[in-house]
């Protein structure tokens, strides 16, 4: 069956606009109301499921009148991709849920029980309002809609990302920078990548560490290499880092004209939906 997919936020750990910044990207997205809130999708069919749940997750559902959620993965202990978790026990009490399937990292177990715990035995209606299920890289998690694949991401210990098959493919890598060769290997054939890109420009000082994660052109040049038709950029922080600083990135007219110069790219946008 056909799938749709709805981009529920498209930006980095820091919305767009960013608190207090004041540079020209923050302040066109003031202006245009072109925000960013944190970056995860919905998969919609006969199930709704969700991938990472982000702080902004209930403004982000009720944006989008989604009423129920079904399953939830996650990609990573993050908070901007965890922390929307707790957003779930009020709705599920209040609408009858049944329990949500929560899909993480088997590493990321601890921390969960650490941070929120009291989420597993809570009971709505005599009912537990989450179950729980600890994956790890080359485990596949059947749903009503789709098959997800659990891949390996390079951004930390635990982080992973899903493959999701049904009529077609979409591999979901947010965040990291060029994952493991297996990874490689497993999404090559997908006709859809969705790929992060939080930086739009990154130079480093001499010696300095790089961070886990692409800058626009190297996610870009990733994809090409794949040879995959389609990708979208997710995770967008709408900013550049360039020796230590952080500056303004790409405006929206920019941006429009660099998806015309790669075809087959678009950049993610909060509401954005794409049948699969």
């Amino acid at each position: 069956m056909s799938l749709e997919i709805i981009f529920l936020g498209s930006g980095g750990c820091i919305r767009v606009p960013t608190f207090n910044c004041t540079c020209e990207v923050c302040e066109e997205a003031r202006q245009n109301r072109t925000t960013r809130t944190r970056a995860s999708i919905a998969v919609i069919g006969k199930e709704t499921t969700i991938i990472d749940a982000s702080p902004d997750l209930s403004a982000q559902l009720e944006r989008e009148n989604i009423r129920v959620i079904d399953n939830v993965f996650l990609t990573h202990w993050h908070f901007d991709h965890v922390w929307g978790l707790v957003e779930l026990v009020e709705p599920a009490f209040i609408s009858h849920w049944a329990p949500v399937d929560i899909y993480l990292p088997e590493q990321s177990m601890l921390s969960f029980e650490k941070a929120m715990g009291w989420m597993r035995n809570h009971m709505t209606r005599g009912h537990k309002t989450i179950v729980l299920h600890p994956v790890k890289p080359g485990d596949v998690i059947e749903t009503f809609d789709a098959t997800y694949e659990v891949v390996k991401t390079n951004h930390t210990a635990d982080s992973v990302g899903y493959v999701i098959r049904s009529e077609r493919s979409l591999a979901y890598l947010v965040d990291g920078y060029i994952p493991p060769s297996e990874t490689i290997k497993q999404v090559s054939n997908v006709d859809l990548l969705v790929l992060e890109s939080t930086v739009d420009e990154m130079v480093y000082l001499e010696g300095e560490e790089r961070w886990l994660l692409f800058a626009l052109d190297e996610a870009v040049d990733f994809w090409k290499g794949l040879n995959i038709d389609t990708c979208v950029l997710t995770h967008l922080s709408c900013h550049s880092y360039i020796e230590g600083e952080i500056i303004a990135g790409l405006t929206s007219q920019e941006r429009s004209d660099y998806e015309e110069q790669h075809k087959g790219l678009t950049f993610a946008y909060d509401g954005l939906r794409i049948q699969l």
